[in-house]
């Protein structure tokens, strides 16, 4: 049996690798000589031609993904008004217009913000059916998944109009979120990369999903809409109705996928456990044990918070352009573009950064550049007057708009990245589920957050800049996260970040642990408090509102920079 990829997690391969740190090869001999190890184990290292179709089927499955995710955006904001009169007169005679006019709720926006929030359910769900990935293979899942969320996203387009279309369009959405396909190519082209490609070749399959996004604002734009049966479907029905093409294109690829080497590998020293009566190393709550604490609190807490951020922009900030920046349908279709294309490059550009520039600089130095973006975004709407739109303040809002999802999508791609890399192969998928149903569960509390926030207890006042502002505290607080629970990982075996990150011993590191970002990150916080009463009297929101509204960013702060602290204390 070969030790070092059938039992990644053992502790004699933490042992060995702990071995192979302290004599004095440097880091430059250590991996060529791990290279060499995992290219006579039949490991690439170096793109191959069926790491390029694998490339190529991965990014298929992420672009559907990203379509059938951005589409309910799109479907809330009203947008695609179209180019030509044809269209338009379509337009007019079918009644198609946003999900509120459709269900009959335009004046309940809290209304929808309850049903997606009921809807995301279906993610946190989702942990059950990740540990089958884990238990039953990589490939066989790929197939369910892709093709069970594609069909829910296909027969959304089919929900009929008015209150009762609200039930159908819940019970859809929810089987639709339970099986987000990415998550499963992420992870296989993961553990099928070499190490020095691994950030490059996964960012470029979550950046597909973001060009999924783009696809079906160009299709919303243009107002392309789906006849079928002598009858036009209504624009956002026809982006969901287009997911059949995913079938084309997915099922007959998937005959080629093989099964990843290591999920064999791991399967093969399962089996030789059983056959000596030794308890299975799988299984939905391994991940939950204590030695896995750090890569879990990381994903968990940092990816939680993030998650808050990406969706409420995803999702909301077409209905903030509209009604609090005054912009006509027809202009946040257009300013989407560059929207979209800012979220495309900062995917397309993170993995080759991290690769060239380490992990942890990469999302420091892009975490900085969201907080700029965040602030443009959330200024300008102080200034509007009345319903008159002012073109310098949309200005800046879009630039905002294109700063933030660069620099938030490099973040993002950052902290998805480094919980996987430190997982064992046995749990990978099982640990993954667990942190998407934490973090993906922001897409049960944004939706209610911010129809909440902004328009019951905002009105006038606290409204959806103050929620964007708001979310600068938990990103803030998401990258302290990051940088103090996540290693280097850059250009490293799979197998060495585990052996020394997880289950090697870090006594005389913890030593050295410096106290000195916990003063920082009080400061901050402490200056955002201030900041948030000088933006209130700003606002002309109440302040009972806006102190309920703090006092909820400050608690998510709270409790992450505190499981940061017992993590560092106990367990790195």
């Amino acid at each position: 049996m070969e030790e070092n990829f059938e039992n990644p997690s053992s502790e004699v391969e933490a042992k060995k690798v702990k071995e192979e740190i302290s004599n004095n090869l440097s880091r430059e001999e250590r991996r060529k000589i791990r290279e060499k190890k995992k290219a006579e184990s039949g490991f690439p290292t170096k793109m191959t031609g069926y790491l390029w179709f694998l490339l190529i089927f991965s990014n298929i499955v992420s672009f559907f993904d990203g379509w059938g995710t951005t589409a309910i955006m799109l479907a809330m904001s009203g947008w695609g008004s179209p180019l030509n009169l044809q269209n338009a007169f379509r337009q007019f005679i079918t009644g198609d217009f946003d999900l509120f006019t459709y269900f009959n709720i335009s004046n309940q926006p809290v209304v929808m913000g309850i049903i997606l929030s009921i809807a995301g359910i279906g993610v946190v769900a989702a942990v059950s059916f990740k540990f089958l990935v884990d238990k039953f293979g990589r490939r066989p899942l790929t197939l369910v998944t892709a093709v069970a969320f594609m069909t829910f996203a296909f027969l959304t387009a089919f929900s009929p109009p008015g209150s009762p279309g609200l039930i159908y369009f819940l019970i859809v959405r929810m089987l639709a979120n339970y099986f987000l396909s990415a998550d499963v190519v992420v992870i296989i082209m993961a553990e099928e990369s070499p190490d020095h490609l691994r950030g490059r070749l996964t960012g470029i399959v979550m950046a597909l999903s973001n060009l999924g996004g783009f696809a079906c604002g160009i299709m919303q734009l243009f107002g392309i809409r789906v006849r079928i049966f002598g009858a036009y479907l209504t624009v956002w029905q026809s982006l969901y109705f287009m997911n059949i093409i995913g079938f084309i294109l997915i099922i007959p690829l998937f005959f080629f996928l093989k099964e990843t080497k290591r999920f064999k590998a791991m399967q093969k020293y399962e089996e030789w456990r059983k056959k000596r009566g030794l308890k299975a190393k799988t299984g939905w709550s391994v991940p939950l044990q204590r030695k896995y604490l750090r890569p879990m609190a990381l994903g968990m807490i940092a990816g939680f918070l993030v998650m808050v951020i990406t969706y409420a922009q995803v999702t909301f900030f077409g209905y903030y352009l509209a009604k609090q920046m005054k912009m006509s349908p027809k202009l946040i279709g257009l300013v989407t573009l560059p929207i979209m294309i800012s979220a495309g490059a900062g995917t397309l550009t993170a993995g080759p950064l991290m690769d060239r520039f380490g992990r942890l600089p990469t999302i420091k130095f892009f975490s900085m550049i969201t907080l700029v973006g965040g602030t443009l975004i959330s200024v300008p709407g102080v200034f509007v007057l009345g319903d008159i739109p002012n073109p310098v303040l949309q200005a800046i809002v879009v630039l905002g708009d294109c700063l933030g999802a660069l620099g938030l999508y490099i973040v993002t791609t950052g902290v998805t990245l480094l919980p996987l890399e430190m997982m064992p192969t046995h749990i990978r998928s099982t640990a993954m589920g667990w942190t998407s149903s934490v973090t993906r569960g922001a897409m049960i509390l944004t939706p209610f957050l911010m129809m909440f926030g902004a328009e019951t207890l905002g009105g006038l006042g606290l409204s959806y800049q103050f929620m964007f502002i708001f979310m600068d505290m938990i990103f803030f607080t998401a990258i302290y996260v990051v940088l103090m629970l996540a290693p280097e990982t850059k250009g490293r075996d799979l197998e060495e970040i585990v052996a020394t990150e997880v289950y090697a011993e870090r006594k005389e590191e913890v030593k050295k642990i410096d106290n000195k970002p916990y003063l920082y990150w009080t400061i901050y916080i402490s200056s955002f408090v201030a900041l948030c009463f000088l933006y209130y009297q700003t606002s002309g929101a109440p302040i009972f509102n806006m102190m309920i509204m703090l006092g909820f960013y400050t608690l998510l702060s709270v409790i992450g920079i505190l499981v940061v602290f017992i993590v560092r204390k106990k367990f790195m």
